[in-house]
């Protein structure tokens, strides 16, 4: 702060040689200084303490973890401190909680919270601090949705059919996933869902009698509705509901035009800026080096890294990635940043306990120019130009089906790979 003057031009009371009246006293630090004369870092336990504090003063035995995981693997202390002033995010439910005025159970929690999200911000952050035993969250989440969303279907046969077949597809599909983005997915393929049914019905027919005809006009054309559609009618045959049909929609690589030489470009970019964001950095070089999808991205964790060995190894797939020193270095610095906020992810999101998802980290990429769907396409393409299609498998943790695809598409010929590897080699001369 400039409050000295040296030549009638402002300075900082250093420079003037006068005291420096406006430096916190717990750190020093003249940044961030709030009331108090306190830093937002060192008035960091005195907001903890004012949050979880009941009406004694004393933070309960239960709560001790969470008090403790605040203090460590919050970041940052200003974006803590404006948290807790807004008055219409989940704070207001974590004080009715500490007062006793709601029980530490799953249920009362979602039942009074204002939001969905901040029924999964408070339960996530009461597994991670240890408070609450585990739990999946947003299987919870989408569990209470869809209960509000099938009491909301006017016609009881409709709602029959969408409850069986969330019970026996959607529940079933998702049952080993707490990927957040596949739950919202799920939400929107069952509106698709309602909205045939809706559809059927206004033309006075049922199931078993509306024409396909009738269904192809009523498809709009749009790939995500072709999605929700096709494993619904694909289910309502084999249950004997419906003839009616609905095809996924073709699989076009996006990007087959994506010029390698433009990929290149884009790749000594994210190795030369060293000062972009350690997490964009990481994910674009891993899309642009090994083609990996953002959804695998955004979901390593800080186990699959080995920050110890030279050159730094990530494993994916069955065998370890030796990653070039560039990424190298990218990934120790965001595992280093990771580890003040997780103990377990690469890149942490937002909601306590759960990764960082494809959508944000795609945004970032496009802002830096990177088409990631678009690039990722290439990259395989090369690397199943350069490497038998087994050896991508093994790294990669793809399928040896969907390798061999990629080395037709890149016009690969392996059929000798065999011979050659069982072929000893000669040492030359």
């Amino acid at each position: 702060m400039l409050t000295g003057l040296i030549d009638g031009m402002n300075v900082c009371a250093e420079c003037a040689g006068t005291p420096v009246t406006m430096a916190c006293p717990g750190c020093g630090s003249i940044s961030e200084v709030r009331k108090h004369h306190l830093c937002v870092e060192c008035r960091r336990p005195i907001m903890i303490q004012q949050l979880l504090a009941d009406e004694t003063g004393e933070i309960r035995d239960e709560l001790a973890p969470l008090a403790h995981y605040l203090l460590t693997y919050h970041d940052k202390a200003l974006s803590l401190e404006r948290w807790l002033r807004n008055t219409g995010s989940a704070a207001p439910l974590l004080r009715e909680l500490v007062t006793g005025r709601l029980p530490l159970e799953a249920g009362a929690i979602n039942s009074r919270a204002r939001s969905p999200q901040g029924a999964v911000f408070i339960l996530s952050l009461l597994v991670q601090s240890g408070v609450l035993p585990e739990m999946d969250v947003p299987s919870m989440r989408f569990e209470r949705w869809l209960e509000s969303w099938l009491d909301g279907i006017g016609e009881p046969d409709d709602c029959l059919v969408l409850r069986q077949y969330c019970a026996w597809e959607v529940l079933g599909a998702n049952k080993t996933s707490t990927s957040r983005s596949q739950y919202q997915n799920a939400r929107m393929a069952l509106n698709h869902c309602a909205r045939l049914l809706l559809e059927i019905r206004s033309q006075e027919a049922s199931l078993m009698t509306y024409p396909q005809r009738m269904l192809d006009a009523f498809l709009t054309g749009s790939p995500v509705q072709r999605d929700a559609l096709a494993p619904f009618t694909r289910w309502l045959r084999r249950q004997g509901l419906s003839r009616l049909r609905v095809d996924f929609r073709p699989r076009i690589l996006e990007g087959r035009d994506y010029a390698a030489d433009h990929r290149m470009q884009m790749a000594r970019k994210f190795i030369s800026d060293t000062d972009m964001h350690a997490a964009t950095r990481v994910a674009g070089l891993l899309v642009l080096f090994y083609g990996l999808p953002l959804t695998r991205i955004s979901s390593i964790t800080q186990s699959q890294i080995n920050a110890d060995s030279l050159p730094v190894t990530l494993t994916v797939g069955n065998d370890p990635i030796e990653l070039p020193e560039p990424l190298g270095d990218a990934i120790v610095r965001q595992l280093g940043l990771a580890r003040r906020r997780s103990d377990s992810w690469l890149f942490p999101g937002r909601v306590p306990g759960r990764p960082l998802t494809a959508g944000p980290l795609g945004i970032r990429l496009r802002k830096e120019g990177l088409m990631s769907g678009s690039a990722r396409t290439t990259a395989l393409i090369e690397l199943t130009r350069q490497l038998h299609p087994r050896v991508v498998s093994d790294l990669l943790g793809i399928t040896s089906a969907r390798a061999a695809v990629w080395s037709r598409l890149a016009g690969g010929e392996w059929s000798d790979y065999p011979a050659l590897r069982a072929t000893p080699t000669r040492p030359q001369a």
